[in-house]
């Protein structure tokens, strides 16, 4: 029996380590096939503990389950009436259904055995986002002359070469970073969350991606409405004075004149022309998750561009899955943000509606398929999903 409980307890330490190690090479590592590894890794010792400790379901949600699971399904089925998919595209979809599920229960679990692992998970990171951020400003001003894309934009370390995917994965780290220094236990904590927070900033800015200053934006109005101290007026004029500094600094990045010319980015006519090949073909079941969702756009004053995703994941979502999709992914959010106003009490509340405040903005302007081997959507939305989870879990018990 010793043994026994010495295995179950090396089996939850390898799977923290993975789970880290998933987050860790996801900001820092080059490879995709580096950051792949942990992921399988989890997935076999997720599926080894529930074997063997068949009392860990107790912490599952039953309804939850049902939820997400049925949804991974679905966009998995649904490469068989995807034109270019077929029943082996649909095996491999399924496969990395398990993936997430594995890395989203795996995150509730370990919280559940290791009662500070979420801190830790927290602090780990905003810290490998800080290192990427760090090293990538760097590289940026100390080689101005390696730069790969046509504008002066932050290529970033590790899986975050595209500056829209750095920036979105930074902001989740920002929203961390605030929630660690919204609840810093000492001065220090307080002072070295701020300093991450600059850091992440810097190279946000240096993105020049203009979605996700919406995204902290709204998450930090939330947070200054649900812990600022004092009345409500002083809570607007923090509000104010937030946004105005907002608006200064996008302005100082870009330039009026910038913003002016980028406008809305292609956005409207890329989702137009996307929302039309859906309801012109299959919209109630869509076009498949392997489906090509690749737009090509005309104008006199800007030529020809080929935009190779939906730039939306609400979008996409009715692009790949049609209507039925589009209607379980929402009504997934929905119910998730329910369970987490029905938590007032718990720990952990303030982060995870913040987390999930975040992904739903941010998902408006960017996104394509939310069923992917690990990618900046494991951070930007199944990481809030899993900390919801963990949210839920407390409220229940």
């Amino acid at each position: 029996m010793i043994y026994y409980a010495r295995m179950i307890e090396g089996i939850y330490a390898a799977l923290g380590i993975m789970v880290l190690l998933s987050i860790a090479a996801f900001f820092l590592a080059e490879s995709g096939k580096i950051n792949n590894f942990p992921t399988y890794a989890i997935g076999i010792l997720f599926i080894l503990l529930i074997v063997l400790e068949r009392s860990a379901v107790r912490h599952f949600d039953a309804h939850l389950v049902l939820g997400i699971t049925g949804l991974l399904t679905y966009f998995s089925l649904s490469a068989l009436w995807a034109d270019n998919g077929d029943f082996a595209v649909m095996l491999l979809y399924f496969g990395y259904s398990v993936l997430i599920l594995s890395f989203v229960y795996s995150v509730l679990l370990l919280q559940m055995h290791y009662q500070e692992f979420l801190r830790f998970l927290v602090w780990f990171t905003v810290l490998a986002a800080v290192v990427s951020a760090s090293y990538s400003v760097h590289l940026h001003y100390a080689f101005p002359e390696y730069q790969p894309l046509l504008e002066d934009r932050l290529v970033a370390l590790g899986r975050l070469h595209n500056p829209v995917i750095s920036a979105l994965s930074y902001g989740m780290a920002i929203v961390m970073a605030l929630h660690l220094l919204i609840h810093g236990t000492n001065n220090n904590d307080r002072f070295f969350s701020g300093f991450c927070i600059i850091v992440l900033l810097v190279g946000v800015t240096l993105t020049y991606t203009r979605s996700v200053w919406i995204g902290i934006s709204v998450a930090t109005l939330y947070a200054i409405a649900l812990y600022f101290p004092g009345s409500t007026w002083r809570r607007v004029a923090a509000a104010v004075l937030f946004l105005s500094v907002v608006v200064a600094i996008v302005l100082a990045s870009f330039g009026w004149d910038e913003l002016v010319k980028r406008s809305t980015s292609f956005r409207p006519e890329i989702w137009g022309e996307l929302i039309n090949r859906t309801l012109q073909t299959n919209w109630l079941l869509g076009h498949g998750i392997t489906a090509d969702s690749s737009v090509a756009h005309s104008s006199y004053e800007h030529g020809t561009f080929s935009f190779h995703h939906a730039h939306s994941m609400y979008v996409a979502t009715l692009f790949y899955g049609g209507v039925v999709g589009l209607l379980g992914f929402l009504g997934l959010l929905v119910y998730l943000g329910l369970r987490l106003h029905q938590a007032n009490s718990a720990e952990m509340r303030g982060l995870a509606t913040m987390a999930l405040i975040y992904s739903v903005v941010v998902m408006f302007f960017d996104g394509d398929r939310f069923l992917a081997k690990v990618d900046y959507f494991w951070i930007v939305f199944w990481l809030p999903v899993a900390i919801t989870l963990i949210v839920d879990q407390q409220k229940r018990n």
